[in-house]
């Protein structure tokens, strides 16, 4: 395991996380004592979404700022067209109006 200090750490972790990333743990010592290791996430700590938390660390998807609120969700009412309006054109309708 390669090991670096504070210090190095601090002025070289973007080239410390690109060893992470290909694979290799990094020690992080302080004055000569382990303080932390920085290593490669594995699947698992991904807590099980792991797809969706990729799509979040490559910035495809955002996570949620508050849980979901299913039964705010399901009192609004079902959107009902106007005869000849498209889905897509309500939609559009709607994002306009900030909905």
């Amino acid at each position: 395991m390669r090991r670096a200090s504070v210090s190095e750490a601090k002025n070289a972790l973007s080239g410390l996380l690109g060893d992470v990333r290909r694979g290799e743990a990094i020690l992080i010592t302080h004055r000569g004592e382990p303080v932390a290791r920085i290593e490669p996430c594995r699947p698992d700590d991904l807590g099980g979404d792991h797809e969706v938390a990729d799509l979040v660390r490559r910035g495809v998807a955002t996570p949620p700022r508050a849980p979901f609120d299913v039964e705010g969700f399901l009192s609004v009412p079902a959107p009902r067209l106007t005869e000849g309006v498209s889905a897509s054109e309500a939609i559009v309708a709607e994002r306009a109006e900030g909905r």
